[in-house]
């Protein structure tokens, strides 16, 4: 089994550094767009059999992107896939909630908004996910998973087994269209083909 972990393609959110939660529909914007066409290219070969994406709209564009090679998978879409749930703090300017987890002395993988969920939560839940994958598919199957930079943040941490400290996360969460390729061995052992590859951006058209 192998698994194709995407971040979706850029937003303007993305850009002027709005905190695109959850509640956001945006749509990808013209770069977005193109990352992910450049992606769906390349992976056209990879015969992806399933793929998952979170409900919102920037995720769920990213993938049909991708899916244009791939016309018999099925898109599901899954709630585990989401960004994080900020709470209260959707709705604060930005610079507000970050003088807010700064001034915080609760330790960065357990501060949360009311509401809304810590990065652990965070994880909890897209290693639920990932798990529920690994039972339902087969060895042969090559499975498509569009997500969010915080939800992949983690997760990836999850997958490498590393600690989850601020550190880690900045060090691997994607950038827009970025990807990573898992393979699932006997056993359960995992083999990384790529980490946030973003070697389609660089082909040429």
């Amino acid at each position: 089994m192998r698994i194709i972990i995407v971040r979706h393609g850029q937003t303007d959110e993305n850009i002027d550094g709005g905190l695109a939660v959850r509640e956001s529909e945006v749509l990808l914007n013209e770069d977005g767009v193109k990352q992910a066409e450049k992606l769906g290219h390349h992976l056209k070969y990879h015969k992806i059999s399933h793929a998952y994406t979170s409900p919102l709209q920037r995720a769920i564009h990213t993938a049909g992107k991708i899916l244009h090679h791939h016309p018999l998978a099925k898109l599901v879409v899954a709630d585990h896939l989401n960004e994080q749930n900020i709470g209260v703090a959707a709705t604060m300017p930005k610079a507000v909630w970050k003088e807010i987890k700064k001034k915080s002395t609760e330790a960065w993988h357990l501060f949360k908004a009311e509401k809304g969920e810590s990065y652990q939560d965070m994880q909890a839940r897209a290693a639920e996910f990932f798990h529920d994958l690994l039972k339902k598919h087969g060895s042969d199957d090559t499975i498509l998973m569009v997500s969010h930079g915080g939800t992949l943040g983690v997760l990836l941490l999850y997958i490498l087994e590393k600690e989850l400290t601020e550190e880690n996360y900045r060090a691997h969460q994607p950038k827009n269209t970025e990807f990573t390729i898992v393979e699932i061995l006997p056993g359960g052992h995992k083999k990384i083909h790529a980490l946030n590859s973003r070697e389609h951006l660089h082909e040429e058209d």
